[in-house]
């Protein structure tokens, strides 16, 4: 087994447990109230505060990494 088959099952269990995290930090968050936010009211995604306004940020870094590591993956010779 060669280094690069090591960091590559590196990169696979990272995607993994970024992935794992990204499902749990969405199923804690609690659903904003009202039916005006399924028909497009104006309401400002981006206005989130407190705890609620962190996970919501921690929430979108990690999408990123997923995405990230997503193409990495996808891009790695194989």
């Amino acid at each position: 087994m060669g280094g690069m088959d090591v960091l590559y099952t590196l990169v696979i269990l990272l995607f993994l447990g970024v992935a794992g995290l990204l499902v749990y930090l969405v199923l804690i968050q609690e659903p904003k109230q009202g039916a005006g936010d399924l028909m497009g009211a104006s309401t400002d995604l981006f206005s989130a505060r407190g705890v609620t306004g962190g996970l919501y940020r921690l929430t979108v870094v990690l999408g990123a990494v997923f995405a990230a590591l997503a193409l990495l993956l996808g891009l790695w010779p194989r």
